[in-house]
């Protein structure tokens, strides 16, 4: 018995609040590496992407539109946000573990940890061309991330960042 807990990967505690503020972290690396000004972080926004995460883990879905044909600028509109002149969002569906090992009726997960996760979600947006563009936009000067966590369903990590900023002045 002694010898089953050594090995043993213990699943690891994830705090969202935590994996939000490393996931906003990460995004201002990216941003600070292209000499983008870093992102604000903005409560509301946040508000806004957690609702949002939280409702793609719920509803089984993981679009930007939502099943009610919400987009998000309609979502915010909703919600009695309308600060934004130009606002984006990204959205990420990552997992607590990163493969599983099924070994003589025993199953093990490699869990990922909130680095890891944190990292991964924003390599996935840098990877993606519009993803990055909305991620580096340079008239964007705030955001707020949201994550969701599906335990249920295959321990699903579903990230939303929404972004904000104001219309580039026009020279006359």
């Amino acid at each position: 018995m002694v010898f089953l807990l050594l090995f043993q990967n213990p699943k690891p505690q994830i705090g969202v609040a935590d994996l939000e503020q490393k996931i906003h972290q990460q995004v201002n690396f990216e941003r600070k590496v292209v000499e983008r000004t870093p992102l604000e972080w903005d409560d509301q926004l946040a508000k806004l992407a957690q609702a949002h995460s939280e409702d793609m883990a719920k509803r089984k879905y993981f679009k930007h539109v939502n099943p009610e044909g919400l987009t998000p600028m309609k979502r915010a509109e909703t919600a009695g946000y309308s600060v934004c002149q130009l606002m984006g969002e990204n959205i990420y569906q990552n997992n607590l573990y990163s493969r599983v090992i099924t070994e003589k009726k025993r199953t093990t997960y490699d869990w990922n940890s909130i680095d890891q996760i944190a990292s991964t979600t924003v390599k996935g947006w840098m990877q993606s061309e519009g993803h990055r563009q909305t991620l580096l936009e340079k008239n964007y000067t705030k955001e707020g991330i949201g994550v969701a966590i599906d335990e249920a369903d295959d321990g699903k990590v579903y990230v939303t960042q929404v972004v904000c900023g104001a219309e580039p002045q026009t020279q006359k």
